[in-house]
């Protein structure tokens, strides 16, 4: 057909082609537009050899030059915008980046059967599998920059990647055998391309929307917790639309139970906005109906990367010891079916260090009347620089030996004889402990 069409000449294509052309564009006019891709015309492209480079079928190129009411497919112009049926799109290999990881996770590649460790860059491809430790996570980002957090203890296959021609445009199967899973999606196309995560229990499939996914393998059930837009959640049989602020489960070989309201965020307005000591722990008030609680610290509100992640039965977060720094809080409760709830933030400044020093001699109330004062603290285990307010407003500075000891310490501004006693208010270090 592509001769033919060559050795006509111009005058003739049209008088042969038109009518059927305009006939296939209306038919095909109305199903196309909801699941195309636009493609911007470039020097020197024409109909055919964008049909040999993107579409699975040399005979498309009739049906795209009537859907576009092209009259000259040897010559395209430049900047003309053409709709392409994403059906007509080959599919290609795609991948998927390992954008952060934390703790221990492992990767078992298909290619080689190799389980190598997990670093940030590493590259996915269908077929290959994580594995997370009990203290690991991964985050995935996808080629249309959909993102997916793989909690601890989990396990996720990379059932099938592929990508449409060479857009941006993909279809994602991912298999979760165990574990827990939080998937933030690009908003996709009514029809089309998915996403879609299969569990033995059920199988979730998104078009954009931010989701919680996990299987329990202990009780043989799968649970969905929907923060934005809507998952279709299919158990045995029976699939069930939960939309924003529901969730669902299912057991292994049955059906999915209905959507339920997942419970409200945690009031976390009495957390401080500086904590002072490690390890962290932190209250907050109890949620009605909530029978356990999950807390998780990231650096940043993005929550790419999990360095607390821990449950527990009463509203109370006991957290790691972390370096000072800027981190954010995020909690949430969990009901008697296991449904995780509507998440509270809470950011805060961790400043525990230099620990405060402690007063070992004199015993309180601290008064002496000398000159010299044979004062000791403990506690700080390294040489810092110390100051002591009295009662009088003098300051005395000292420095701590290594063991935390500070043997005599005299006024900078030695008192006049005969000066009535002052009273040691604390002592501090010099970053305000």
């Amino acid at each position: 057909m592509q001769m033919t069409w060559r050795i006509l000449a111009p005058a003739h294509r049209a008088q042969i082609f038109v009518s059927s052309f305009l006939l296939l564009g209306l038919l095909i006019a109305t199903t196309a537009r909801s699941q195309e891709w636009l493609y911007t015309v470039r020097p020197g492209d024409n109909l055919w050899n964008l049909t040999a480079d993107y579409l699975t079928r040399m005979d498309y190129w009739p049906k795209l030059q009537a859907m576009n009411q092209v009259a000259d497919p040897e010559h395209l112009p430049p900047g003309m915008k053409l709709r392409i049926p994403i059906a007509w799109l080959k599919r290609l290999p795609a991948s998927a980046r390992v954008a952060s990881v934390q703790g221990q996770a492992k990767a078992t590649l298909a290619a080689t059967n190799q389980t190598i460790q997990v670093n940030s860059g590493l590259f996915l491809q269908s077929g290959d599998t994580l594995h997370t430790g009990p203290d690991g996570n991964v985050t995935l980002e996808f080629d249309d920059s959909s993102r997916l957090l793989l909690q601890a203890n989990s396990q996720l296959s990379m059932e099938d990647l592929r990508s449409y021609g060479q857009t941006r445009i993909v279809d994602t199967r991912l298999r979760l055998q165990q574990g827990r899973v939080e998937s933030q999606v690009t908003p996709r196309a009514e029809s089309g391309p998915r996403y879609e995560i299969w569990t033995p229990a059920a199988n979730s499939a998104v078009r954009g929307t931010h989701y919680r996914l996990s299987m329990d393998p202990a009780t043989a059930t799968a649970r969905t917790e929907v923060l934005e837009g809507a998952v279709a959640f299919r158990g045995r049989r029976q699939a069930r639309t939960v939309s924003k602020g529901f969730g669902a489960l299912a057991e292994t070989g049955k059906p999915s139970s209905p959507p339920v309201p997942l419970l409200a965020p945690p009031d976390t307005a009495s957390l401080p906005p500086v904590v002072t000591k490690v390890p962290i722990q932190l209250g907050f008030p109890a949620l009605k109906r909530a029978t356990a609680y999950r807390a998780q610290i990231a650096p940043t509100d993005r929550f790419d990367t999990l360095l607390f992640d821990g449950t527990s039965p009463s509203p109370a977060v006991r957290g790691p010891d972390l370096p000072d720094g800027d981190y954010v809080l995020r909690v949430r409760g969990i009901d008697a079916k296991g449904l995780e709830g509507r998440d509270a933030y809470h950011p805060f400044r961790l400043h525990a260090r230099p620990e405060p020093p402690f007063l070992i001699r004199p015993p309180p109330p601290g008064r002496r009347a000398r000159t010299i004062v044979d004062l000791r603290v403990g506690g700080t285990g390294k040489r810092e620089n110390l100051s002591f307010p009295t009662g009088r407003r003098r300051a005395f500075r000292g420095t701590v030996a290594r063991r935390g000891r500070l043997r005599q310490i005299q006024p900078e501004a030695g008192p006049a004889a005969g000066t009535t006693p002052v009273l040691l208010a604390g002592c501090r270090s010099r970053f305000g402990r």
